[in-house]
């Protein structure tokens, strides 16, 4: 298994993704958890999402600017966003333990 893979199962420990027809966004998960680790934003998991749902279903209500979402659709990002700073979290403890 290689660090992506790595990552990915990580985040699905947290996300649950793995067999349903949202497991594509591991891929994008995991690129922010490798990009801005514990920096991760719900703007960050909207924007990794909507580059996952133009593929799948362009026309969705919520592919649109993170700063256009009603809070309450803004808010729906937050476990996601828990996840990948969960993950980053034990990423860089890895990376401490191995110095």
């Amino acid at each position: 298994m290689n660090y992506i893979d790595k990552i990915k199962e990580m985040l699905d420990a947290e996300l649950n993704m793995m067999g349903t027809d949202y497991v594509g966004l591991l891929d994008l998960y995991g690129l922010l958890v490798m990009v801005v680790g514990e920096n991760c934003t719900n703007e960050h998991i909207h924007d990794a999402w909507s580059v996952w749902q133009n593929r799948t279903e362009p026309t969705h209500r919520s592919l649109k600017p993170f700063n256009e979402l009603t809070k309450e659709v803004q808010d729906l990002d937050e476990p996601y966003r828990q996840a990948v700073i969960k993950v980053a979290q034990i990423q860089l403890n890895q990376g401490e333990d191995n110095k």
